[in-house]
């Protein structure tokens, strides 16, 4: 089982990214969490004083670089996620349509060119969440489908690059593709899906089997990073009953 020594997880206050921020904390891994929400993060800070929290915009210019040169980890976390206004695509202004791509897609491209180029530790791994409106479309949630579609994409360029210049790197995607319960996105996109279709949130959800729960993406990513060695597959879709290779 392989033990990470710094793990930085860039929006893990909340959510998925809190269930592994905590779930690395537990396991000894010197774990930093970078998010926006100051409260979020307070939060996090009184379930685990030893977690160093860090207040900023991980897609602002010139972040990714420097967390990155700062923190050096060895497990890259990226969960850090814009929450689309759920409506249909002609009534948001462009500005809300293109905000997950200015977030989600950013973030992504910042700090997989950071760990490419800096470059990080041999050894080390990345974890990208794109989603699964980035495998069929979500058509009350403007451009955000895409901008996870394309934060998949980055994934899989990453590691060929690192591949084609000799780094002992591994970047995996992880892909929820039912709709994550218990968390501000999951709630805002079952209500508005509902809605659509004339059911309440909770009919809606029934159609899984399981449903899909933050503490459970963790576990399966947190096994996923324990490999000794990488595995042959570095994408992975999850559902309520489990995680496979795309």
């Amino acid at each position: 089982m392989k033990q990470h020594k710094t793990a930085l997880v860039v929006g893990g206050s909340r959510g998925v990214g809190k269930e592994l921020a905590l779930s690395l904390f537990r396991q000894g891994t010197d774990t930093i969490v970078v998010a926006r929400g100051e409260k979020s993060l307070a939060e996090l800070k009184s379930d685990a004083p030893a977690v160093t929290t860090i207040a900023m915009d991980a897609a602002a210019p010139g972040a990714a670089d420097k967390l990155m040169k700062e923190i050096d980890p060895d497990l890259l976390i990226l969960t850090a996620g814009y929450e689309p206004k759920m409506i249909p695509f002609h009534e948001q202004s462009w500005e809300e349509f293109s905000g997950p791509w200015n977030t989600d897609t950013q973030i992504a491209h910042a700090f997989s060119s950071a760990a490419l180029n800096q470059p990080m530790k041999k050894g080390s791994v990345v974890v990208s969440f794109s989603s699964g409106a980035g495998l069929s479309g979500s058509r009350l949630s403007g451009g955000y489908a895409g901008a996870k579609r394309m934060q998949h994409f980055l994934t899989d360029y990453a590691q060929r690059e690192a591949e084609l210049l000799g780094l002992d790197l591994t970047f995996y995607s992880i892909i929820p593709k039912q709709l994550v319960q218990g968390t501000v996105l999951g709630l805002a996109a079952a209500e508005a899906y509902s809605a659509a279709v004339g059911k309440r949130p909770e009919q809606f959800l029934n159609q899984w089997e399981e449903p899909l729960t933050a503490d459970k993406i963790a576990r399966h990513v947190m096994s996923l990073v324990g490999h000794s060695e990488p595995t042959e597959k570095k994408a992975y879709v999850t559902t309520g009953t489990g995680m496979a290779a795309a």
